[in-house]
């Protein structure tokens, strides 16, 4: 902590004082908290990954913390998550959608671990997981923390595969729907599913790990379709 104040003070002394201003530059790079944010995405499996695919992204990531950093959002999602939202949706999402079966099966079996976990120990964080995903996982505890980053592990290596792949088959909505019959949903799960958003914490997270925990379930040839709808959503 006393190296980044000191470096971040020597940044600013270069700056103002016009002295070595590349230098400055370079070293305030390193030390902001944009910047550091910034890293910190590029080192976590699939988003970094994806922002490498699309360095697009990681200019308006930087813009949008700058801009969150000046303006705190107060209500909704920030203004970085919104982006993250839309590098999943128009990046992520598609090409895990071309991931081959034994990659997106996998991803799912890390969900249910990370699930069963989340259930005991932080059951609001399950519930935001099953809702689309947690914003803060360094507030979990450290085996959350593990098997989240395992998720994301695994969620590379379906986007890894995804990438070089050609279009696989996707269930639809309604098939979906008759596949958690048949690995078990009853009408009580079915009306918990319809009414997600009034569920608890616990109720939420009991129906995610119904779902998560379904490929194992299913007929060989519908595990993969199954699980690049819930991966990819």
């Amino acid at each position: 902590m006393k190296r980044r104040k000191l470096a971040t003070s020597i940044a600013v002394a270069l700056i103002v004082l016009g002295v070595a201003i590349w230098g400055g530059y370079a070293v305030y790079q390193e030390f902001s908290p944009t910047e550091k944010a910034l890293a910190d995405l590029r080192r976590m499996p699939l988003m970094g990954l994806a922002i490498a695919d699309h360095p697009e992204f990681e200019d308006r990531l930087r813009e949008a913390l700058r801009e969150e950093a000046r303006n705190p959002t107060t209500g909704g999602p920030t203004r970085p998550l919104q982006i993250v939202g839309e590098l999943r949706r128009d990046v992520i999402a598609p090409v895990l959608r071309n991931a081959d079966d034994a990659s997106v099966v996998a991803a799912m079996a890390a969900r249910v671990e990370l699930v069963k976990h989340l259930q005991k120990a932080d059951p609001p964080a399950c519930r935001e997981f099953a809702i689309g995903g947690i914003s803060r996982p360094d507030k979990l505890d450290a085996e959350g923390r593990r098997l989240f980053r395992n998720v994301l592990v695994a969620m590379e290596a379906a986007y890894r595969s995804g990438r070089s792949g050609s279009p696989q088959p996707v269930a639809s909505r309604d098939k979906v729907r008759d596949m958690l019959r048949e690995a078990g949903f009853a009408k009580s799960d079915f009306d918990k599913l319809d009414n997600f958003a009034t569920l608890s914490n616990d109720a939420s997270c009991e129906v995610e790990l119904k779902i998560d925990a379904a490929p194992p379930l299913l007929p060989a040839d519908q595990r993969g379709p199954f699980s690049r709808f819930i991966v990819a959503r």
